[in-house]
């Protein structure tokens, strides 16, 4: 059976609009520094001597990285003589990329660093297609169901804390602000056929899910598969690491990206051929790079999950509602 088509022709949502990112704004604004010191064949250490800047200022500036600061920007768009458009385009992506990200303050301490990268991006994306191994992905957790997975990694004193809290919370903004949207992402979710029979809390908290589970199932642009126990790609090594997604931003916008999670960390690919967002771990100040073909191994993988490895749309909302009536009795 093949694998769902991807919408590829819509629009990118705008990285410098008033519901961009963070995040997204940041990325955007390298890559359009990257674009005009490219263009005029100039090296990072030509512009950052040109601008009376460290080489590593322009670095981080077109990796998106750290807060950009207004005269570096003005030393960049005077020196390539910039258009009154794109100075003004460039100014409004730089206002959105010095303002905080939504889960600052609040939920910093919630989101571990190699996280916070897809929290910023996710809700700007027009397509996500992911696959989850253990657990119901966390954007179709109930708030029931996501307090039990997070309570297991949590030391027993913390049970009922503010930290529980917090995340729990943090958990369910993430699911509104990509599905809360007046026009969400195309998403695919491939999850493990033993997510519908591992039981995290109680018959009535494993029901609550599975009923959210046909009910978001049913959402126009949400498609729900189950990669089934007897198929050859689920023992596959890529597919026990945890989860990993693929996120498209459409015609215009961000780079294309690969999400891999492994336990307590995670990575980040992008095509070879855009270095815009690199391969981020935790624990890494300068990240080496990617291999060239990580990016298209993890694409193909998944593209091999919905092609050979899963149950249809039609017979995964069947499984759902076997689930349900298993944990009604």
């Amino acid at each position: 059976m093949a694998s769902e088509p991807i919408p590829i022709n819509r629009l990118a949502r705008q990285a410098a609009g008033p519901d961009a990112t963070q995040t997204a704004a940041r990325i955007m604004l390298g890559r359009a520094v990257r674009d005009l010191r490219v263009q005029a064949k100039l090296t990072q250490v030509d512009v950052a001597s040109k601008i009376h800047v460290s080489n590593s200022t322009i670095s981080r500036l077109e990796d998106g990285k750290g807060k950009p600061e207004q005269r570096t920007l003005d030393g960049v768009m005077t020196f390539f003589k910039v258009g009154p458009q794109q100075r003004a385009e460039l100014q409004a992506a730089l206002v959105r990329a010095q303002e905080p990200e939504w889960f600052q303050h609040r939920y910093t301490d919630c989101a571990p660093g190699w996280f916070q990268r897809l929290l910023g991006l996710e809700s700007m994306a027009i397509s996500l297609q992911g696959y989850d191994a253990r657990l119901v992905t966390g954007l179709l957790q109930t708030k029931e169901y996501a307090g039990a997975v997070i309570r297991t990694g949590l030391h027993l004193a913390e049970w009922g804390s503010d930290e529980e809290r917090l995340r729990v919370e943090l958990r369910l903004e993430r699911q509104e602000r990509v599905f809360g949207q007046p026009h969400p992402p195309h998403c695919i979710f491939y999850m493990d056929e033993s997510v519908l029979r591992r039981r995290v809390d109680t018959d009535d908290v494993m029901l609550a899910q599975m009923q959210h589970l046909r009910a978001m199932a049913d959402r126009p642009y949400i498609t729900i598969r189950f990669v089934l126990l007897d198929r050859l790609i689920a023992g596959n090594a890529g597919t026990m690491h945890g989860s990993m997604t693929h996120l498209q931003f459409g015609r215009g916008g961000l780079p294309d990206l690969v999400y891999a999670e492994f336990y307590e960390d995670a990575k980040y690919y992008s095509r070879p051929d855009d270095p815009c967002i690199d391969d981020v771990t935790a624990g890494q100040s300068k990240p080496g790079p990617a291999k060239a073909s990580d990016y298209e191994r993890f694409l193909q993988l998944l593209l091999r999950i919905g092609g050979e490895a899963c149950a249809s749309p039609v017979e995964s909302r069947i499984m759902i509602d076997d689930a349900i009536k298993r944990f009604s009795r």
